[in-house]
C-alpha cells in the first residue's frame, strides 16, 4: 500500500461511523471521474441515448415548452410571493 493510501485510511477511521457514507459517495464519485477519463470518447449514439433517455415518458405538447419552463417557474414564484 502506497504511503498517501495509507494516510487517508488513517483519516477514515478518525471519522465516526454514521458520516463515512458520505465519504464513500464522494469517493465513488470520483471513482465515476477517473472511470470517465478513461473512456472521454462517447458515440453520438450514446450521446442522443444519455440525452433522450427519458424521452418516451416526456408529454410531446409540453416538449417545445421545457427550454423556458425553469424561467417561468422562477419568476412565477417570484410574483407571488
Amino acid at each position: 500500500m502506497t504511503k498517501i493510501k495509507q494516510q487517508v485510511i488513517e483519516l477514515l477511521q478518525d471519522i465516526p461511523d454514521d458520516k463515512v457514507i458520505y465519504i464513500l459517495d464522494i469517493l465513488r464519485g470520483l471513482k465515476g471521474i477517473s472511470d470517465s477519463n478513461k473512456n472521454e470518447e462517447l458515440t453520438e449514439n450514446t450521446r442522443k441515448t444519455a440525452i433522450g433517455i427519458l424521452n418516451k415518458y416526456a408529454n410531446q405538447d409540453l416538449v417545445s415548452q421545457e427550454k423556458d419552463a425553469w424561467g417561468k417557474a422562477v419568476r412565477d414564484k417570484h410574483v407571488n410571493n
